[in-house]
């Protein structure tokens, strides 16, 4: 599988990685975001009335990747995992909301697991985003551009970088 993860601790780094995951010229359909729903409205300011990002993030202002998935946050829906509500934006959530069994079985670290994250590394990721941090998960087209992918996380501030 060449899915690259990763954790960052605020929104200005996971903005940062989309930059350089962009200049790399990964495409919006590559890219997943996963956080709570308390996390989308601390880090990212979203108003749940408007579902309205009170920081006017709009995929015209930022453009590219970063203004895409940054967008689609804001209408994002929440998904309920025992003990946890998710937000997932990107191509992990066909894979996280076709686990049903899984997730409810086994929680975050069971979706994860179900979308080919390895145990070891879901069970981090889960706590990571228990914890108010962003999972970034990016699908690699081949070896090289997987190499350049896990350069571009080091540079923006990225934890748990694996692939």
């Amino acid at each position: 599988m060449n899915i690259v993860t990763a954790t960052f601790k605020d929104r200005a780094s996971a903005e940062t990685a989309l930059h350089h995951l962009e200049g790399l010229g990964i495409k919006g359909e590559q890219v997943s975001l996963v956080m709570t729903d308390e996390t989308r409205h601390n880090h990212f300011r979203i108003d749940e009335s408007t579902k309205a990002d009170e920081g006017a993030i709009s995929g015209a202002a930022l453009g590219g990747v970063a203004g895409i998935l940054l967008s689609t946050l804001t209408t994002a829906s929440i998904m309920t995992i025992p003990g946890i509500n998710l937000v997932v934006a990107g191509p992990l959530v066909a894979a996280l909301a076709g686990l049903g069994v899984g997730a409810v079985t086994g929680g975050v670290v069971g979706g994860f697991v179900g979308a080919g994250i390895p145990e070891h590394e879901a069970k981090i990721y889960e706590k990571e985003i228990r914890n108010g941090g962003v999972l970034l998960a990016v699908e690699a087209s081949d070896r090289e551009q997987k190499k350049q992918i896990k350069e571009a996380l080091k540079t923006a501030d990225a934890y748990n970088i694996a692939a």
